[in-house]
Formats: structure tokens, sequence, C-alpha cells
């Protein structure tokens, strides 16, 4: 656009003043490439005023407009430059740019089309229409969208750090990976591509391979965020707590005010068996600090006996732990007295439909922003919002701790306190409290306390049916445990050597991801005396179309005798393996988090194989392994033992489960002054 200097007018920004127009245009321009908005838009009114039959001013200002946050106006004059220059490729770009903000992807997808077939050999609308197609879910099409932008423009570094992302999503991870690989051969400086192949190889549970990956690009940006909590990661994966602490905290320097790298501190300090009351304590309070305040508005009728408003928020209504522990009790929820709303953050997976089918209303929340959540949330009028998450991944704490409901609850991410202030009640069970209470929690974040168990359980489809014990048959006996390496502690590690030495013969079979972990857990249990050839690992093998969790749990037929961890006792691993007959030895400690299995083992009637004591906990294994006949006896019934046991009673647990929500309920209304 060429602007003549047809009039006498000065055009100001600030201190600076032009008489030439395009001198006032290009600084305008200039000020837009770099971020500054508002002066932008001023200059550029300013010119529209003079030159009002401009059209590339009016689209210029719909830029800008929008950018400043009057969406709706910047669309309309947008629209307008298209009206009057339809045969323009970028008005059509910049359109379905600005529509993918919105998330209106369909017109963003048919914007940029138009784009594209106006300018075909113009690499950036192929890429913003691979954008779109990935908002969309439509992987294929994001690929072949990133791939012709490359073949236009080889040196498009979106573009290339896209195309890997694409790969990915669209199940094609080797392929990825390998584009990142040869990405960074042509661009070792790259560390966005470096980091991208660490989060790929991360998702492959290359362990080793992602640390590398993550390490090479801190070489190039020594202040990458990302690649550095990332690291943090795979240092618990990989059982270096203390490693993985120390990195968090340095994550936590660099980026004070992010609420989730503090979650990744939290989650981490829970594999800690060093840590103390006063660290989560701190970190807590730290975490509600920078945490976004609360805002409460609610106006929730507060009539005691009302259907009520039960609000879900999780990424895991799918098959994941977290699902599969949800699910048996959600299809039993009573609808004529409450009314379900689950808040989906992740794109629908398998299991998802089964959720829907249960649920009265679905919001479908995936790449929604907090502020949307907590929108929708208040908008619906919940009156119980249950967060399903507490600091694992992708949790929405933020959302909890602006309290957009009147009683907000923590339950299932795994058995302990959120520390959040904005939390009233966490779930819990008179076995997982101990009886000293809850020295983690909030003050405002109470027990309620199930009268059975803190979950339910059912078996995964497909699972095969219990085996004879594996030692009668003349194997030698074999303890197991399956729990994640992040579990597996110096303690842990020397008790178990103590049941080895005891037990000549026998073996310990664990399941981990392939990794150096493996020869340093080797390492340890060899340098206490164990001999190396005792010691078995199972591959980990995530479940996919070809291969059920149902499937995998026939790796139990090779298990006589299950040793639980500690601090950080198993939950579902538990169930898994006292659903396939075999029984677990668990270690209760004095959080929550190491009463799982004492609540688990009480409600299927095996409370003395929950002990107090490390000593106690050795001499227990090595006692049940010498009668063989007494645990083949336990192996053949204790399916039926789980199957009369509250843990498989998922309409009786829903029913109290639903008590304790109707009990919230009315001593809120209390609050209110509306129940006497």
């Amino acid at each position: 656009m060429r602007l003549a200097n047809r009039w006498p007018e000065c055009f100001a920004d600030g201190d600076v003043q032009f008489s030439d127009p395009q001198a006032a245009l290009n600084y305008a321009m200039e000020l837009h490439r770099t971020g500054r908005i508002a002066e932008a838009d001023n200059l550029y009114r300013q010119l529209h005023a003079s030159f009002p039959q401009e059209v590339d001013l009016v689209h210029l200002i719909g830029l800008t407009t929008f950018e400043l946050g009057r969406h709706a106006e910047g669309i309309a004059m947008i629209q307008e430059s298209l009206r009057h220059r339809p045969q323009i490729a970028h008005y059509h770009a910049n359109y379905g740019t600005k529509l993918i903000d919105l998330r209106r992807t369909d017109e963003a997808i048919a914007a940029l089309t138009h784009a594209m077939e106006l300018e075909p050999s113009a690499a950036g609308h192929h890429y913003n229409l691979g954008n779109a197609y990935m908002q969309a879910q439509r992987w294929a099409e994001s690929v072949v969208a990133y791939q012709k932008a490359l073949a236009l423009s080889a040196g498009h570094q979106h573009a290339a750090l896209q195309l890997g992302m694409a790969l990915h999503s669209a199940g094609r991870t080797d392929e990825g990976i390998a584009h990142y690989r040869a990405e960074l051969l042509a661009r070792p400086t790259d560390y966005a591509i470096a980091t991208n192949l660490g989060a790929l190889l991360q998702d492959k549970c290359d362990i080793d391979g992602a640390i590398e990956a993550f390490r090479h690009a801190l070489i190039h940006e020594p202040k990458n965020f990302f690649a550095l909590n990332n690291i943090a990661i795979m240092l618990k994966e990989r059982g270096e707590i203390g490693e993985s602490v120390r990195l968090l905290r340095q994550c936590v320097e660099i980026n004070p005010s992010s609420t989730e790298v503090r979650s990744n501190l939290i989650l981490t300090l829970h594999y800690d068996p060093n840590v103390t009351d006063e660290d989560f304590y701190a970190i807590h309070r730290e975490w509600n600090r920078v945490a976004p305040a609360a805002t409460p508005t609610h106006t929730n009728t507060p009539e005691p006996r009302r259907r009520l408003r039960i609000g879900y928020v999780s990424a895991d209504f799918r098959d994941h732990v977290v699902g599969r522990a949800l699910l048996p009790g959600f299809r039993h929820h009573d609808h004529t007295s409450f009314e379900i709303f689950c808040y989906a953050i992740h794109a629908d997976q398998e299991f998802t439909p089964e959720f829907r089918r249960h649920a009265d209303q679905w919001r479908s929340m995936a790449g929604a922003s907090d502020q949307e959540l907590f929108e929708t949330i208040q908008r619906d009028g919940i009156d119980l919002l249950i967060d399903l998450s507490l600091h694992t991944s992708d949790h929405r704490l933020n959302v909890f701790a602006r309290k957009p409901s009147p009683i907000q609850i923590s339950w299932l991410g795994y058995p302990e306190s959120s520390g959040l202030d904005a939390m009233d009640y966490r779930v819990s069970d008179r076995y997982l409290e101990p009886p000293t209470g809850n020295s983690l929690a909030a003050p405002n974040e109470r027990a309620w306390l199930h009268p059975d168990c803190w979950t339910c359980f059912e078996p995964a489809p497909g699972y095969p049916a219990v085996s004879r014990l594996p030692s009668s048959d003349g194997h030698p006996f074999t303890f197991g445990c399956f729990n994640n390496t992040c579990k597996i502690n110096a303690d842990v590690l020397t008790a178990w050597s103590r049941i080895l030495l005891a037990t000549p013969g026998s073996r310990l079979r664990l399941l981990t991801k392939p990794g150096t972990h493996r020869h340093h857990l080797l390492d340890f249990l060899v340098g206490l005396g164990v001999e190396a050839k005792r010691i078995t690992f199972v591959e980990y093998q995530p479940h996919s179309p070809t291969l059920s969790q149902g499937d995998l749990l026939g790796r139990y037929h090779e298990i006589d005798l299950a040793l639980d961890t500690f601090p950080y006792n198993g939950m579902s691993t538990t169930l898994d393996a006292l659903w396939m007959g075999v029984p677990v030895v668990s270690y209760v400690d004095r959080r929550n988090l190491g009463r799982a299995g004492l609540s688990l083992l009480s409600n299927v009637g095996l409370p003395q194989f929950a002990v107090s004591s490390i000593d106690a906990y050795v001499e227990t294994a090595v006692r049940v392994s010498q009668d063989k006949q007494a645990l083949a006896a336990l192996r053949a019934g204790l399916r039926a033992k789980m199957q009369a046991s509250p843990l498989l009673d998922a309409a009786d647990f829903t029913r109290k489960l639903e008590a304790g929500f109707r009990d919230m309920w009315v001593e809120w209304c209390k609050r209110q002054g509306t129940v006497g």
C-alpha cells in the first residue's frame, strides 16, 4: 500500500511526528510488528481518517483491534476489508489465523483454504492451514499442510517444528522422531526442535533418549524452562528423586509465578522418603500465594433437598488409572437427585463415550483457557465441583483456586491433600486417614471419610483367569512389584534385599521402562549381596488397540507374592494383583499415600498383610513365602473375596458417596441460614 502525500496533516505517535503519510504508515507497521499494538492502532486510525477509502487500513485496524482484545469489533472490520477486496490472499490468511484464536475452527479452515487457493505458492498459508487442522484434530491433513509449507520453504522453522507434533498426533510418532532427528542434524542449535524431540521420545518411554534431547536443548538455551522441567520429570521416572527435586526447585527460581512447576515439585516430593511435613507446608503455601485469588460470586439456591449439580473436572475421562477408578461408581449416580456435569480437559479417547453416556451434561474443554473453564462452571451453576487430578499433569487447580463453585472437593488424582486454600473437602476413607489426621492439608480442606474405601474397582476388560501358584509347579518363588520406578527408593530396595537373602533361591520381578535406571536398581541390590541373576525385569508395555489392559494382567501369572512400595504405596497395581489372586505385603506409613495398602487389604479381608514396621514387612513376606500351601489356597479364593468386598460394589459405593455430597451441601445451606 502506498499513501500519496496529498494532505498537510501531521500524523503523530507520542513525540514522533510525520508529515509524510507513507512514513507514518511504515512506522505504524513496524510498531505493529514489534508488538506495540496500541500505538500502531492509534497511527492506523489517524491515517484512516485522512484516507477513508484505503481498504488496507481498514484491514490493519481490524487486526490491531482484535489484538487489543476487542475481538468482535476486529473481526467485523476484517470482514469489511474482505467484502471490498475478496481477491487479497493475505486478508483471508489473517482472518483465518484470528478465527483459530477464537477456536472457530471450521471457519478458519475455510478462510485459510481460500487464501491458499488464491496464493498457492505461499508457504505461510499452508502452515496456518496446518495449525487449523491441528486444532480440528484432523491430524493427517495437518501433516500434509506442514509438508507442503516445507516443500515451498525448506527453512520454514515453524512448519518444521509443527510437523513432528502433527506426525505424533497422527499416530506416526516414529516418523516424527526421525523428522526431528534430521532437522536437528541440519540445525543443531535449534533448541525448540531438540525440545520437541525430547517430548516425543518421552512419549515413547525412551527415558534416556528424552533426557539427552532435553539436555541438548539446554546447551543452546540454558533457561529453556520446558526442557529443564521435563528433565526433572524424566529423572523422577528413573527414580532419581533427589536430583529431580533439585531441578524442579531451579525451575521455580526461573519461573516463580508458574503454578504448574510448583505442582510438579509438590507431586515429586511425595516420592521422597526424607521430605518433612514442613517442606510440604511451605510449598503448599507458596502454590496458594502465586495462584489466582478466589473470586466467589455464587448464586446457588441454598435448598437442602433440591436436585444438586455435581461437576467433575478431569483430563482423564478415558482409559487411564483415574478414569478406570471413577467409571464403575460413575455409572450408578442417582440422576433424580444429582445432575452430573463433566468438564473434559482432553479430547475424546477410549472410554470417553462411556462417560458421556452416564453424564447429564458434557462440556468439551480441550484447549479452553482457565477463564473459559471458570466462566462455564459458573454459568452452569455447579453446586459441588470435584477435582480429579490434584497436582498431576493437566490439572486445572488454577480454576479451583478462583472458587467457581461454593463447595469444592479433591479426589482420585492420588489419595492425599491438594493443599489448596479454596478446596473445602477431600475424599478419603477410615483406613487412609492417619489417626492423628492429615498434616499436609490446608486448614479449610476437611477430610470426608468414605465408610469403606476411597475408590472402587472394576477389572480391566479381557482379564485372564487366576493361575496356579507358580512356585507350586516347580518354579523359583517369585516376589514382584509392578509399581512405577519412581516409588522405589533405597529403603524399599534394602527391605527387598533382606527378603531375598532370607529366602534362598527366590526371585524378584520388577516392571520398568527401559533405561539406565534398571542398571542402578540392579547395582544397588547386588551391592547388598543379592545375585544379579535373581532380579528380572518385565518390559513396560502401554496398552494399545491390540494389547488391552486386561491382557497385561497376565504378567501376574509369574508372581507368587507382591511387595508394595513405601512411603508411596501402590493403588491400581495392588488392586490388579489382588484380582489376579496375588496378595500384597504393604508397609503402613504415616501419611495417606502410605496407607493405601492398608485401605485396600482391609476392604478385601486381608489386614494382616498391612504391617506397621519395615521389620514386620520383611518378616511377613518371608513367612508367607514359606507356606506355599496356604498361599496357594489364598490365591485360589482371592478373586471371590474381592467380588464379595466393598471394592466391587460400585452401586453401594456411589450411594455412600452421594450421601456425603448431600451432607456437605446441607452444611453449606446451614451456613447460609436456610436450615434450622
